[in-house]
This record gives structure tokens, C-alpha cells and sequence, in this order.
């Protein structure tokens, strides 16, 4: 019998069928363009696998970032600390200290109408203190207010009726007087105690008593003017001597807060 003939052995290489035979003993050869191919092939899988090989964690760059982040906020803090107490502690100067007590802190005034006793109007201050002394040589009070025109003030009330009183006073020693209003600026914490020695004043002059009440009221004041304290002390002064010199003192006291 023939022996069955021996069917060749079909290997395919891309797609593309080749014979293979035991003779032929060689690996299948690629052409140029298909080991261009395969080459390529080989160099866009490397790096992918490498790449997922060595791709960073997500979590790992967000653990780094608050890391950063907590130490610069650290530093930032202890900067801020070591500069500020250096600030806030350097010392003021004296000077520094003294104009800051010395600053005069601004006090609201309150105006008032009162009525005053006018003895004159001049043209000039040197006819004014002419005038002036001869009041003073009746032992009157009397205050120069103003420059042009000038006027000669003898006395104060708070209403018209006892201004006027206070000028017939002056009548009788043949000096004219003419009563009118007159606007007055007090600082505001002295307002109340300036209004209560102008009254009691004028009502001690016109021969009127205080009551102990009225009395006491006066001393329960504190008073910061000068010419108010002494206007004060002189009414006291009255009050236990009886001697009208000292009311008069007062009246020329009270006056010169109107300069």
C-alpha cells in the first residue's frame, strides 16, 4: 500500500498563512514593516505598566499638602508672637505722657438769658475805666464788658423785676442805670450752682432771707470757677457776719464770670 501523503503543516503569521516544513527549521521571519509594528506596539505597553507601577496615591499628595500646610501656619504663628509683645512693649516717652494729661478735654457750655444792671456804653476802654472808678469810689461792683462799643455792668439777677430792684440801689446814689438782657455762656456742670448764687444775690440784696434749705443747697455744690468760689465763700461770709460789704463782694464776683 502507498503510504498517505503527508499534508504540509500551515502556520499563519499575521493573519497571512505560511508552509512549514521539517526542513525549514527557521522561526518565521516579520518584514520590516511588521517588526516596525511589533516595536511600537512593545514601546506603548512599557510605559503603561511602568506607569501604573509608579503612579502616586491621591491620598498621599493630600496628606503632604496639610502637612505643608500645618507647618506654615506654625511658623506664621511663632513670627507673629515674637513681633507683637516687641511692639506693645517698647515704653512711652515722658513728653508722650505729659501731652496726653495735658490734653484739655472739651466741656459743653449752656447759655442762659439773665437780666443785668447797665451802668454805661462807651466808645472806648479808657472812658469806660473812667466811669469805673468813680462806681468803685461808692464801693459798687461794676465789670467792663466787650471793646467796641464797650459796656460797664453794676449787677445780675435772673429776672427783670429783681434786676431792677438791684439798680434802684444805685438811684439813691445818683448813678442812672439801665436794666436789660443779657445772654450768658456756663459750662454745663456749673450752670445749676451759677443760676443759685445769681438768685440769692438778688434776694439777699433786696433784703430778703434764705431759708436753711436754700442754705444748704449752696453748700451742697462743688465749684471749679474761681470767681463762682469766691462768690460763694463771700455769701457765707455774709451770712455770719451780716456785714453787706461781703454781699457786695459776692455781686462783684459774679460779675466777672460774665468777662
Amino acid at each position: 500500500m502507498d503510504k498517505p501523503a503527508k499534508k504540509a503543516i500551515v502556520i499563519k503569521v499575521n493573519g497571512k498563512e505560511q508552509p512549514y516544513t521539517s526542513v525549514t527549521n527557521t522561526l518565521p521571519q516579520w518584514s520590516n514593516e511588521e517588526s516596525n509594528e511589533q516595536s511600537e506596539k512593545q514601546d506603548e505597553l512599557i510605559p503603561f505598566e511602568m506607569s501604573k507601577r509608579y503612579t502616586r496615591s491621591p491620598w498621599r499628595s493630600f496628606v503632604l499638602a496639610i502637612a505643608l500646610a500645618v507647618v506654615l501656619g506654625t511658623s506664621f504663628g511663632l513670627l507673629v508672637l515674637t513681633i507683637i509683645p516687641t511692639t506693645e512693649s517698647k515704653p512711652t516717652s515722658t513728653t508722650t505722657l505729659q501731652q496726653e494729661q495735658n490734653e484739655e478735654v472739651p466741656t459743653s457750655q449752656r447759655t442762659e438769658t439773665i437780666f443785668v444792671v447797665q451802668g454805661g456804653v462807651f466808645q472806648d476802654e479808657k472812658a469806660a475805666n473812667v466811669y469805673v472808678q468813680k462806681i468803685k469810689a461808692q464801693q459798687r461792683p461794676s465789670v467792663i464788658i466787650g471793646k467796641q462799643p464797650v459796656y460797664v455792668f453794676l449787677g445780675m439777677a435772673l429776672t427783670k423785676e429783681e434786676a431792677k430792684k438791684i439798680a434802684g440801689l444805685y438811684e439813691s446814689l445818683g448813678i442812672d442805670t439801665y436794666v436789660k438782657a443779657w445772654n450768658v455762656s456756663v459750662d454745663e456742670k456749673e450752670n445749676e450752682p451759677f443760676m443759685t448764687i445769681v438768685s440769692a444775690i438778688s434776694l439777699l440784696l433786696d433784703g430778703q432771707q434764705l431759708s436753711n434749705e436754700q442754705w444748704n443747697e449752696l453748700q451742697s455744690y462743688s465749684f471749679h470757677d474761681e470767681q463762682m468760689k469766691k462768690a460763694y465763700e463771700a455769701l457765707f461770709a455774709f451770712r455770719q457776719t451780716n456785714d453787706q460789704a461781703q454781699l457786695w463782694a459776692a455781686q462783684q464776683h459774679i460779675l466777672n464770670v460774665l468777662q
